[in-house]
């Protein structure tokens, strides 16, 4: 191995070139064989000194590309790791929004939409059967009352029946109606309690002339006739006048308009 340097006479410093100055500037008083043998050693160890000065600038030279090897490598291995995460990244979410849209329309919208589908059938039904209950509980309610105000309406026309009743007069005039309706007969017996059988035969002559009829009208009293009524007979049937016959035909034919 071949090494240049050059020698400085005053001043010792290591240039950039690796070349040593080697401080040579002393007085010798020795002899000239002492002389010489002591240039011999201080050229050897100027030797040593610069191969140790070498050596230590090449270590340091690979220190130095080891650590620029070491920091490149470091920023390729990061720059290797950004850019698999970002495209693994950009994949995965890619590869996710599809994989997660199928499933989420899968197991999400179309399970949602039969639950709902289902809820509302049931929901329908419920309604359906909410709607039909009330109304049959209406018609119940309306069929009820239409009970109760049809009993109101006999019960009030009764009562008025049973009030006018007790006047004979109005007695009189039911059984003349009567007679009017029936006149296709020979003979008429009117049957009905005594108070009533008096009146009876007051008007017997003027029903005849009314009618007109010129048959036989015969009045007979008859205690076991309910009060307030009076039975017609006629040669081929009879017919009751009451209270009881007229609410009886007043819910007749209140049933027949319900």
């Amino acid at each position: 191995m071949q090494s240049s340097y050059k020698v400085i006479l005053k001043g010792e410093s290591i240039e950039r070139t690796h070349t040593k100055k080697i401080l040579t500037d002393y007085t010798s008083k020795k002899k000239p064989e002492e002389n010489a043998e002591m240039e011999m050693h201080q050229g050897v160890n100027s030797y040593e000194n610069l191969e140790k000065t070498i050596l230590e600038d090449a270590n340091r030279k690979k220190e130095r590309i080891l650590n620029d090897a070491y920091e490149r490598a470091s920023q390729i291995e990061k720059q290797a790791k950004d850019n698999g995460y970002n495209e693994g990244y950009n994949v995965g979410m890619k590869k996710g929004r599809e994989d997660g849209y199928k499933s989420a329309y899968e197991d999400g919208y179309k399970k949602n939409f039969d639950k709902a589908k289902k809820q509302g059938e049931e929901i329908r039904k419920n309604a359906e059967n909410v709607l039909n209950s009330a109304v049959q509980e209406k018609e119940n309610y309306l069929k009820e009352k239409e009970i109760q105000i049809k009993q109101t309406i006999v019960n009030a026309v009764e009562n008025i029946l049973r009030h006018e009743i007790m006047d004979k007069d109005s007695l009189n005039d039911a059984v003349f109606d009567a007679l009017k309706q029936m006149r296709n007969t020979n003979t008429f017996i009117v049957k009905s309690r005594k108070k009533y059988s008096s009146e009876f035969k007051k008007h017997v002559d003027i029903w005849k002339q009314q009618m007109p009829f010129k048959g036989d009208i015969f009045v007979i009293p008859d205690e076991s006739v309910e009060e307030g009524s009076a039975i017609i007979e006629r040669d081929n049937g009879k017919i009751v006048l009451g209270i009881d016959i007229a609410c009886d035909k007043l819910k007749e034919i209140l049933e027949n308009e319900g």
